[in-house]
């Protein structure tokens, strides 16, 4: 075979070259191109979570509102009887407009059947018992105090959890348990346990039983949420303690001394403190998912104490925020096995950039 010039020079010649470049371009362009996408996709990422933040605070905050209007409410005259009477039957109908809307095709979703109505008696009974303990609480004692107990419920889920499988809880679950509960000592009996008036411990009574059958409420209720969905289970229950408090209220016969203010503010916490907070936690689960969620909701009693500093002019001593300090602490260790520096990262991560 006879060599060529480009051989017997040992030049390359020039449409290698050409390939090459071309070849070496086609790399650079698609490592770029592969740079972009991953930037534009850890951007929508960063977008999406910063907007389930946003909702789900906006939810907290709702929620951390309830017991505030209920102040409102019962300034008016009206029972903690005619308040939940008409926040359930309020409510009730936005509940199902809910599901007709957004729950028919959801994934997770489905129809109820007759043996979904029968556990929704059960859990709506427990969800009526709780929600009746917490407004009764909320008209005897402070709205502040009343959180804090109730905010212990995760302590409680620990136990019936224990119970209910037979088995010791870890040694990490007690620790905190038994700091959350010293926490609350501190809350309801700074100066004394001997001090605290019976005025006082009634209050607290009713809030610890909302916290207990909420409890009871959440932690048995998991599996049937799993079975027809988060929307369909909502709309059930509210139905299911609606019918209850109307019973209730025929068995009682309590006065619910209704009025056109009361009956606003109790419209006021049925959409606004109830429905709406709903749906959008739901849609902040649905992005970032219940754990991150859960975390976030732990500012929920410290905005109910700022709001009822501002609008009540409720205060707590230097013992008593030491107290909910501990319990803060105390109920966000049994919720998630975090430290509190992983929780700050937690908050920090949707304001963070994409990486370069």
């Amino acid at each position: 075979m006879t060599p060529t010039s480009s051989t017997l020079t040992g030049k390359t010649p020039a449409s290698d070259v050409s390939a090459s470049s071309l070849t070496a371009a086609a790399n650079v362009t698609d490592a770029q191109n592969a740079a972009r996408v991953q930037r534009d996709a850890e951007a929508a990422k960063a977008k999406v979570a910063r907007s389930a933040l946003i909702l789900v605070l906006l939810a907290t905050c709702a929620l951390a509102m309830k017991g505030l209007l209920a102040k409102f409410v019962y300034a008016t005259g009206m029972t903690v009887d005619g308040l939940l009477l008409l926040r359930f039957l309020i409510a009730m109908p936005f509940f199902w407009f809910g599901v007709w809307m957004f729950g028919k095709n959801r994934p997770g979703e489905r129809a109820m059947r007759p043996a979904d109505m029968i556990w929704g008696a059960a859990y709506g009974g427990l969800f009526f018992s709780a929600s009746l303990c917490d407004f009764t609480a909320v008209s005897i004692i402070d709205v502040t105090v009343s959180r804090i107990v109730l905010f212990s419920f995760p302590a409680i889920v620990m136990i019936l959890e224990a119970l209910h499988r037979w088995r010791f809880p870890p040694l990490r679950q007690i620790f905190c348990f038994l700091i959350t509960y010293c926490g609350l000592i501190l809350v309801v009996a700074p100066n004394g346990v001997s001090l605290v008036s019976d005025h006082v411990w009634q209050g607290v009574f009713w809030s610890f039983a909302s916290a207990l059958t909420y409890a009871c409420y959440l932690y048995f209720s998991q599996r049937k949420i799993n079975v027809i969905g988060s929307m369909h289970f909502s709309a059930l229950i509210n139905t299911v303690a609606g019918i209850s408090m109307v019973i209730y209220e025929l068995i009682v016969e309590k006065p619910l001394h209704l009025n056109m203010s009361g009956v606003l503010w109790t419209a006021g916490i049925s959409i606004f403190c109830t429905v709406i907070p709903f749906f959008l936690l739901f849609e902040g689960i649905r992005r970032i998912g219940a754990t991150q969620a859960s975390l976030i909701s732990l500012s929920g009693p410290a905005l109910t104490f700022f709001a009822a500093w501002l609008f009540l002019g409720e205060t707590l001593s230097p013992i008593q925020l030491a107290g909910f300090a501990v319990v803060m602490v105390g109920v966000a260790s049994l919720k998630n096995k975090m430290t509190l520096a992983g929780f700050g990262r937690l908050l920090a991560r949707p304001f963070q950039g994409p990486a370069a």
